[in-house]
C-alpha cells in the first residue's frame, strides 16, 4: 500500500512527487503512474523543437510558490530540467502504466483508493490526478473522419514528419498559430481555417507573426470558414467548406484544444458543475483524499508549467494538513531556474 499515488508524470505530477519527498513522505510509499514511455509526453508531442515554454503562458502570473520553478526555456531545456528533478529527488515513476480504473475503498488497512493499471493494482491513502487536458484533444463534432486517413488527419505536428506538403491547420488559438509558423518553416504550403472573422484569442507575438505571414503571402488564411465534411480523395483529405470551394490537402492538422477527461474522473464519483469537476483551493475534491493537479484545476484554457507547480504546492498543503504526516517543510529547489 502507498501513502500517495499520482496519476500523470507531467509538470504537476512530478512537482507533487518532489514536494512530497521534500516534505518527509517516505519515498518508497509514493508512486507516479504514467501511461506513456516517458515523462511530459504532451510537451514532447505537442511542442515543436523551436517552441519556447514561457513562464507566463497565456498571461498566467509566473510566481513560483514552492519547491520548483522555471523561467522561459526551450523544449529541450524543459525536458532536461525535469530529468534532473526526477534524478535528484529519486522519484518513483512507473512508465507504460495506463490507468483504466480508480475505485474508492471503504477500508482496506487505511487505504482509501484502489488504482488498477496495465502494470498492476495499487492501494493508496491519497490519490492525486494530474492528467493533462491535451491527453484527449478535441475532435470536430460536426462530421466524422473517413476511413483510410489515419496518418493524414492529425492533432499534433510531431508524430508525423511534415515537409513540403499542402497542410490545412484548423483552429484559431495560440496552438494553431504556432503550428502554422512551424509548418511554414518546414517548407510546407500552409492554409489556416478559422471560424471567426478575426483572431481574438492570440497572444501579441503569435498574432503579429501570423498576420505578417499572411501579408507576405506565405500562408493563406480562411477566416469565417467552416468545414462541413472531410472526404477521402485518393488517400488525401478533402475539406468541404460550407461557404468556400472544397480543397484537397496532404494533411489536416487540428488545433482545437483539449478536454477535461470527464469519464476518467467520474470513476471516483467526483461532483461536477457546468465548469467541470468541483474542488477546494488545495485541489481536493469532495471525495476526501482525492486531489486534482495542473490543467484540471486551472480550467479549460489550460495553464503554465508554473501554475502546475503551484497546484502541487497547494495539494501538498492539503495532504499534510488532513491526510499524511509531513515531517518537514519543503525548501526552494537549489537548481530552480
Amino acid at each position: 500500500m502507498y501513502d500517495l499515488v499520482i496519476i500523470g508524470a507531467g509538470p504537476g505530477g512530478i512537482a507533487l512527487a518532489a514536494e512530497a519527498q521534500a516534505s518527509g513522505i517516505d519515498l518508497s510509499r509514493t508512486l507516479v503512474l504514467e501511461k506513456w514511455t516517458t515523462h511530459n509526453w504532451a510537451i514532447r508531442q505537442l511542442y515543436p523543437e523551436q517552441k519556447v515554454t514561457t513562464a507566463n503562458y497565456k498571461g498566467f502570473q509566473a510566481r513560483c510558490e514552492g519547491l520548483l520553478c522555471i523561467g522561459d526555456m526551450t523544449k529541450s531545456e524543459t525536458i532536461q530540467y525535469f530529468d534532473r528533478i526526477i534524478e535528484n529527488y529519486k522519484l518513483n515513476l512507473q512508465y507504460e502504466a495506463e490507468v483504466f480504473a480508480m475505485r474508492p475503498l471503504a477500508d482496506a488497512a487505511g487505504a482509501r483508493f484502489r488504482v488498477e493499471s496495465s502494470k498492476g493494482t495499487y492501494d493508496t491513502r491519497v490519490l492525486a490526478v494530474g492528467v493533462g487536458i491535451f491527453g484527449r484533444p478535441n475532435k470536430p463534432k460536426e462530421y466524422r473522419f473517413p476511413p483510410g486517413l489515419k496518418d493524414r488527419l492529425l492533432f499534433d505536428i510531431t508524430s508525423q514528419r511534415i515537409e513540403a506538403e499542402d497542410v490545412l491547420v484548423v483552429g484559431g488559438g495560440d496552438s494553431a498559430a504556432e503550428y502554422v509558423e512551424y509548418l511554414r518553416k518546414q517548407g510546407n504550403r500552409v492554409t489556416l481555417s478559422y471560424r471567426g472573422s478575426e483572431f481574438k484569442r492570440l497572444n501579441e507575438h503569435n498574432l503579429t507573426t501570423l498576420l505578417d505571414l499572411q501579408r507576405r503571402g506565405e500562408i493563406e488564411v480562411l477566416s469565417g470558414s467552416n468545414i462541413s465534411e472531410v472526404k477521402n480523395i485518393d488517400g488525401r483529405p478533402q475539406a468541404v467548406f460550407r461557404d468556400n470551394a472544397p480543397q484537397t490537402f496532404d494533411r489536416i492538422v487540428y488545433a482545437l484544444g483539449g478536454t477535461t477527461p470527464t469519464n476518467f474522473l467520474r470513476m471516483l464519483a467526483i461532483s461536477f458543475d457546468d465548469n467541470g469537476p468541483i474542488f477546494h483551493e488545495t485541489g481536493e475534491t469532495d471525495v476526501p483524499g482525492l486531489f486534482l493537479l495542473g490543467d484540471l484545476v486551472v480550467g479549460k484554457n489550460g495553464g503554465s508549467i508554473i501554475t502546475a507547480f503551484n497546484s502541487a504546492v497547494h495539494a501538498m498543503r492539503g495532504i499534510c494538513a488532513g491526510h499524511l504526516s509531513c515531517s518537514s517543510a519543503p525548501l526552494k529547489d537549489s537548481f530552480a531556474k
